[in-house]
């Protein structure tokens, strides 16, 4: 149902279908805005009547059974009995049969001796997997299910999203069938392996099994840890596999019957309400010079002429209608997620999509030149309709529950209950939209502006925090470049501490340097003293030499 206004009367103008004298009541511009928004209301009762009767009370309830849980079944569902089909049914059984009676092995152990066997052939030597301990290749050698078989048989998920071939290569994948030996094996069964390793063991008083066997409880942790990520994965992955190919089928099968649904109620609409202005007008006028008979086949060609005309909007529905139903139908299968649907709540979802989409529609892109009062009060009057809607949809049950009372009307129950509780939800839709307005029109008038001021500081408001956003995001740049500027200086820093150690270095190594010019500066002298006493010497030799 769709409460949102013609885009004609929105903007003060008025359709061209409704110039004749029978509908006389929209020309307000010789009404009171009081006598103009009574005449809405009649105009409404009779639309709003139309569309409940049609939509959610008649082509709804005709093109869809809805069903308690949805579509695709969830593990919330399913762990109640709320199935969405036959096979899901089957599932649940053979999950009850689980719960309630011993685990039928026999397919998950028919296999382990060649398993075995197979072990041992493959492998030079056998590792526990619980103790890291060297394992004979003999009867002392057990493979042992890391997760238990009865875990994964008791399970919801795995009993709801995989077969019991399935589960069986699941339970015995590598990852979950570890070689150990026969004794832990034999104790553990199908307890939790953490939890068996910290219990008490009654045949060794004062220990625990952990102590008893000689457990290695970190190979232990890590073998429950891979064996349950690979059934967690295992499960997870047929889930993604059923329930996105449900949701896919369920989705494609929701969106055509509700893209359909919606097409057929606008033509339908146009249809019935032309059809009361034609009979109205044929009705009232006097009698026509060209005969009743030839006066209804030219009202019937202007009914006609006006479905057609609506042939755009049909179009636009059912591709709305279409994206409205998948989306309706997800979301109810993301609520039997944690909270079970009643059949009548699913139609209620899928009906108020319809407005919560057109709502969204008008906030997100309204018509050119409409005031936001103007916004406010058509997306308002959209919401109080799916809302009435939604009501008058739970309380059909209540009245078909009264009309079983009068034992002339049970045969008629079913096909009275919907039109009945159609038409007093039109009225109350009616009802609603018409206070709507006149509130409205209360705060649009003289001296109470109180809404528009509302709307202006919201405005303002938008604009700070627009404003204090930037600010935000400004104040977190700065920070970002402080810190660059605290790692370079940091930088800077180490290669000043650096530079400072080389300084005092080379003022070492020059201190030195001076002490050494120090000493041979003093060694000169001596050193100039002898050299001169050396040549002196050699002189005197030569001076020896040559008297000789």
């Amino acid at each position: 149902m769709s409460n949102q206004p013609d885009e004609n009367i929105v903007a003060g103008k008025v359709p061209s279908e409704y110039t004749n004298k029978e509908v006389s009541s929209f020309v307000v511009s010789k009404k009171t805005l009081r006598e103009k928004r009574f005449d809405e209301l009649l105009m409404s009762c009779r639309e709003q009547v139309v569309q409940q009767i049609i939509g959610p009370f008649g082509l709804s309830s005709a093109m869809f059974e809805d069903k308690a849980g949805g579509n695709v079944t969830t593990v919330h569902n399913f762990e109640k009995g709320i199935v969405a089909t036959d096979e899901d049914g089957s599932r649940y059984k053979q999950h009850q049969d689980s719960l309630n009676n011993p685990v039928d092995r026999k397919a998950y152990d028919e296999d382990l001796s060649k398993k075995r066997k197979k072990t041992f052939q493959e492998n030079e030597g056998i590792t526990s997997a619980y103790t890291g301990k060297e394992l004979t290749k003999d009867g002392q050698t057990h493979l042992d299910h890391v997760v238990p078989v009865n875990a994964i048989e008791k399970s919801a998920e795995a009993n709801l999203f995989t077969t019991k071939e399935q589960r069986v290569q699941i339970a015995n994948a590598p990852e979950n069938l570890v070689a150990c030996e026969s004794s832990i094996n034999q104790s553990m069964q199908d307890k939790d392996k953490r939890e068996w390793a910290e219990a008490p063991r009654k045949k060794d008083p004062g220990k625990t099994n952990a102590e008893s066997f000689d457990i290695d409880k970190q190979k232990l942790n890590e073998t429950v840890a891979v064996a349950e990520e690979h059934v967690s994965k295992e499960i997870l992955h047929a889930q993604i596999k059923k329930q996105g190919k449900e949701l896919l089928e369920s989705g494609a099968k929701e969106a055509g019957k509700n893209a359909l649904r919606q097409a057929m109620g606008v033509l339908m609409f146009e249809f019935v309400n032309g059809s009361y202005l034609e009979i109205s007008r044929i009705v009232k006028q006097p009698p026509p010079e060209t005969g009743l008979v030839d006066e209804i086949i030219i009202s019937l060609k202007k009914v006609l002429e006006r479905v057609q005309s609506k042939m755009d909007k049909a179009f636009d529905a059912f591709i709305a209608g279409g994206t409205q139903g998948f989306i309706s139908n997800f979301l109810t299968f993301v609520i039997n997620n944690f909270v079970t649907t009643a059949a009548k709540i699913v139609t209620i979802i899928r009906e108020g999509i319809k407005g919560l989409w057109d709502a969204i529609k008008m906030l997100v892109s309204p018509p050119p030149n409409v005031s936001t009062m103007e916004i406010a009060r058509s997306v308002t009057k959209i919401i109080a309709g799916v809302i009435t809607s939604s009501l008058g949809m739970m309380f059909e049950e209540s009245v078909k529950g009264f009309l079983l009372t009068i034992p002339i009307l049970v045969p008629l129950a079913d096909t009275i209950a919907p039109v009945l509780t159609g038409i007093l939800t039109g009225l109350v839709t009616a009802f609603t939209i018409y206070t709507i307005d006149r509130l409205f029109d209360w705060l649009s008038s003289t001296g109470t502006e109180m809404l528009q001021a509302q709307l202006g500081k919201l405005d303002a408001d938008a604009e700070l925090i627009g404003k204090f956003a930037c600010f935000i995001q400004q104040q977190y740049r700065n920070t970002y470049l402080y810190d660059q500027i605290l790692s370079e200086n940091t930088v800077i820093l180490a290669s000043l501490n650096r530079a400072e150690h080389n300084l005092v270095s080379a003022l070492g190594y020059g201190e030195e340097t001076l002490q050494i010019k120090e000493r041979m500066l003093r060694d000169i002298p001596s050193k100039i003293d002898a050299f001169r006493k050396k040549m002196d010497e050699l002189k005197a030799s030569l001076n020896n030499y040559n008297l000789e």
